[in-house]
């Protein structure tokens, strides 16, 4: 098995120190592993609560709000590169499987709405777009770091995650979709 590239391979040094450094739960430390463009199985018992701010209607929104779709819940913010360079394959697979009910939550780690309003102008999310300003969700959610993700199939329950970047459009990622969208 061939080895990563040099950069690749410090970029995965510098996101598991991150974890340690920043306290991530030990599980999502394992899970972190080197940055691959695959999601990797996550089975709590159940999601972990979510409660932000719809930033168009700015009513607080929960899970229950989205009961019955398969969920890709993204957490990003303006300043983070590594979702800014993972938003057009996001948009792109959210797209694709919209008409068979995925919708995408992506949660704004912190920021004010003015903020992420202007980052939308230059960068579209086609999903709903919350915030946390509260900074809570992002490690209710596992995650220590930028970009997160977490696929809920239809019935709300947890199927795979990922922390960092990944391509939305790789094959095993679409196949992990698809298989949260026909549960």
């Amino acid at each position: 098995m061939a080895l990563p590239p040099p950069a690749l391979r410090r970029r995965t040094l510098l996101q598991r120190a991150a974890a340690v450094v920043l306290g991530a739960p030990a599980a999502a430390r394992a899970q972190a592993g080197p940055a691959t463009n695959t999601l990797v199985p996550w089975r709590p018992a159940r999601p972990p609560r979510l409660e932000a701010t719809d930033l168009q209607t700015e009513q607080r929104r929960t899970l229950a709000d989205f009961a019955g779709q398969a969920l890709i819940v993204n957490f990003w913010a303006t300043w983070c590169a590594p979702c800014r360079v993972e938003l057009p394959s996001l948009n792109a697979a959210v797209d694709r499987l919209a008409p068979r009910g995925l919708r995408l939550l992506a949660v704004n780690h912190g920021e004010m709405p003015e903020r992420a309003r202007r980052f939308l102008n230059e960068v579209p999310i086609h999903g709903t777009v919350l915030l946390d300003r509260s900074l809570s969700q992002l490690r209710a959610w596992g995650a220590s770091g930028l970009p997160a993700s977490f696929v809920l199939d239809a019935k709300g329950r947890p199927r795979h995650m990922a922390f960092g970047e990944i391509d939305w459009l790789a094959a095993p990622v679409l196949a992990v979709l698809e298989s949260a969208v026909a549960a």
